[in-house]
């Protein structure tokens, strides 16, 4: 049997928890995406696809790594934004003959007080769909899944056959819901016994509480927590990891997700914190915190590799520029002289203010020049933007600057944009600019950087004058 577990599919409930993606997004301190693949163990899965989609793909990737914590084998498959989790099932049917196992959406199979992990086997084929979305599919032969990827009806009781309550989580109401039913009771049915205490309350590694602190049971502390003097934590409070909560706070039917600092005399009542954004779980909204000394984010959002760089490929603009500015000067106004090609203003979307005027190079005349061959064969129609580079309002490399409006339908399908003055299409003019885009923001680091802009200087000196 083989699983398939998708992460790819948007989640807009979840989007005001800010860069956390939905899979790691902690039930009772575990990431939604640990319980999928504990549940690949129980049924003794080894081969598990991955299916991975935008910008919160390196925080999964991070997380599972090879699948070894599970004794699983971890295939990772980036999602195409055309492609149906139903048509990508189909694509692998000769993949499923032995059966699939498939989670996709944010989905939780709830325990019932009568649940044995060697209940899958005697599960029947079966399909649970929400709001006409494909949440889960299971079937141990090749034949039943085919069937329930046609539509045909599987078990009548699908999950609840074992014991299992299929929760889909929808709203940020129904995942606030979820942790408390969990911190009532169900967590104990998810761990070994020893892990929590007879009154449902779990404490982590390295929390210090001092004795004024004060914990009512239930309550669930992930590791390295700290509590200041006079704080009451408790009753049915979850508190995630590298969570800091200063003197006399109180926190009360609350859910505190990892990395978040609470300052001084604050009552959370009722509510999710996420850093420095306090959202409401009964409607959704979400209120952003500037004032560091209430609600803050405890640890810094900006990489060091993302930094570094920065840094470095600003150098590599500066030495860029240095290198093109009297060619350019010498070249352009030859080449506007003889009416070749001249600068045009044109909009492109802009991932600060909504859209930006770049200078494009247009070729006027068609016609052979060795001033045009030499200002192509030297990427000067690129020296405005790398000027651009340097006042901070483009990368040297990273994806094509989409056109505003016309590329709207491409932007709104980016998680992050990164328009760069060189970019795959430079020395790949086949490539499809959402795929391309969409891979670069997967797997951008300094050495894709270095590669793209290599590779791009010298397709672009090698065909000067082509185009």
């Amino acid at each position: 049997m083989i699983a398939v577990l998708n992460t790819s599919t948007a989640c807009a409930w979840a989007e005001p928890f800010g860069d956390v993606p939905w899979p790691m997004l902690p039930v009772a301190n575990r990431p939604l995406l640990d319980y999928w693949l504990e549940a690949c163990t129980d049924q003794g899965i080894k081969s598990v696809q991955l299916i991975l989609g935008g910008d919160e793909a390196k925080a999964i990737e991070d997380f599972v790594r090879n699948g070894d914590r599970w004794n699983v084998d971890v295939q990772y498959i980036f999602a195409r934004p055309s492609e149906s989790p139903a048509g990508y099932l189909r694509s692998i049917s000769a993949l499923c003959r032995d059966g699939l196992f498939y989670l996709g959406h944010p989905f939780f199979m709830r325990r019932r007080q009568a649940f044995s992990p060697s209940g899958f086997k005697a599960l029947d084929a079966c399909r649970h769909d929400f709001h006409g979305e494909i949440h889960f599919l299971f079937s141990s032969t090749g034949n039943g899944v085919e069937a329930l990827l046609e539509g045909q009806p599987g078990s009548g009781h699908g999950l609840e056959q074992i014991h299992l309550h299929p929760f889909a989580i929808d709203s940020a109401a129904a995942y606030f819901d979820l942790n408390m039913k969990m911190i009532a009771g169900e967590f104990s049915r998810y761990v070994t016994a020893g892990f929590s205490a007879n009154d449902g309350s779990s404490i982590g590694y390295n929390v210090r509480t001092p004795p004024s602190s004060h914990l009512v049971a239930p309550i669930m502390v992930g590791d390295d927590c700290r509590f200041g003097a006079m704080t009451t934590v408790g009753a049915n409070a979850v508190v995630g990891n590298h969570v800091i909560v200063d003197a006399h706070s109180e926190l009360a039917d609350c859910l505190v997700l990892d990395d978040t600092y609470i300052g001084r005399n604050l009552e959370i009542r009722n509510k999710i914190v996420a850093g420095n954004r306090v959202i409401d779980p009964s409607d959704g909204t979400m209120v952003q915190i500037d004032d560091s000394w209430l609600i803050a984010r405890n640890r810094t959002e900006t990489r060091t590799e993302d930094l570094l760089r920065y840094v470095i490929l600003w150098f590599v603009a500066l030495g860029l520029a240095l290198v093109q500015v009297v060619p350019f000067c010498i070249l352009y106004p030859i080449v506007k002289l003889i009416r070749v090609g001249r600068f045009s203003l044109e909009s492109f979307h802009d991932p600060r203010t909504g859209y930006i005027k770049l200078p494009v190079f247009r070729k006027v005349l068609n016609k052979k020049s060795v001033a045009y061959r030499l200002f192509r064969s030297f990427s000067l129609d690129r020296f405005p933007w790398i000027l651009l580079v340097l006042r901070g309002r483009l990368f040297l490399c990273g994806q094509p600057p989409m056109r505003h409006p016309e590329d709207g339908e491409i932007v709104k399908q980016l998680r992050q944009y990164y328009p760069g003055v060189f970019c795959y299409q430079d020395y790949n003019k086949e490539s499809d600019r959402l795929i391309d885009s969409l891979w670069y923001a997967h797997i951008r680091s300094l050495y894709e950087d270095l590669k793209i802009l290599i590779k791009a200087l010298l397709t672009r000196f090698l065909s000067a004058g082509r185009q």
